[in-house]
């Protein structure tokens, strides 16, 4: 498929500000044989030099700072990125140190009595990928969608005690599961086109999943636990990954300033194949 991607972020405050200080993660990830970045812009308002490295876990990271004063911000991404139907085919190889720190606790992911007790139902599955076919399926099946009871700081213990959430949080559900097993497992950003719809019946547009490590001959393998398809396909574009949401939020800054920060975000996914004639995607998106 050849999606395209418009990520829209406003900030706006009250009273002027001054030494913003960003951080963005909205640069699609390109990966030989699964997923290619064909472009990507980022407009940023008021005007300011973007610079960009690639952190630890290999994601794109754009900074920026606006010294002047100014009572906004806007920042848009705008992305176009082929996806392909036929995932890549082994033997695959990872760096060890990597693997290891994909099994341990995070500041969202814990190893607390009820992740346990949980991760105790699967601990006689003995195939990398059919234990966590099966720790996804069990999570979108017992977990309830439910928009608002949970905030972008709740822990997978929290989700646990709440039995409902969102994207992001069963994605740290699934990674803790897995990781108590010990399953390598990773969060992974981005956003999912038409199809999978929500409960409620939307269609989501930013999104959250996870990637677990099934051993040299699978690699890694995407999981989804939000939606009843479960496995990552050609629908979904992959932005960045990490131990957990916050190894990659899409925007993340500070500023100087005493006035109160409002915060609106815009998410539109849409088909490039289809003469603009295919389903939209929209979202409000948690940052």
């Amino acid at each position: 498929m050849i999606l395209k991607v418009e990520h829209s972020t406003l900030f706006e405050y009250e009273e002027p500000i001054y030494e913003t200080a960003t951080e963005v993660r909205l640069h699609p990830a390109s990966a030989v044989g699964s997923q290619q970045c064909a472009s990507f812009n980022l407009q940023i308002t008021p005007p300011a030099s973007v610079f960009d490295y690639i952190d630890y876990y290999g994601n794109r990271v754009h900074h920026f700072n606006i010294l002047q004063s100014h009572k906004r911000v806007q920042i848009v991404a705008t992305s176009v990125v082929e996806t392909d139907a036929q995932p890549e085919t082994g033997p695959f190889t990872e760096d060890e140190i990597l693997l290891l720190d994909l099994l341990a606790e995070s500041h969202y992911v814990r190893f607390d009595p009820a992740i346990q007790a949980l991760a105790a139902r699967f601990r006689e599955i003995d195939e990398p990928c059919r234990q966590a076919t099966e720790i996804c399926q069990h999570i979108n099946d017992s977990f309830r969608y439910e928009p608002g009871v949970t905030d972008v700081h709740s822990t997978s213990a929290v989700v646990m005690a709440l039995g409902r959430g969102v994207c992001q949080d069963f994605a740290h559900i699934m990674l803790a599961t897995c990781r108590n097993l010990g399953l390598s497992a990773r969060y992974v950003s981005g956003y999912l086109y038409g199809g999978g719809s929500t409960p409620e019946g939307r269609d989501e547009a930013s999104h959250a999943w996870c990637e677990v490590w099934c051993g040299a001959q699978k690699g890694w393998t995407g999981f989804d636990p939000t939606h009843k398809s479960l496995f990552v396909d050609e629908r979904y574009i992959k932005i960045g990954t990490g131990r957990d949401y916050g190894d990659v939020p899409p925007v993340r800054g500070t500023y100087k300033g005493a006035s109160s920060e409002k915060l609106g975000v815009s998410v539109r996914v849409s088909s490039l194949e289809h003469d603009g004639e295919a389903p939209e995607s929209r979202q409000r998106q948690r940052v």
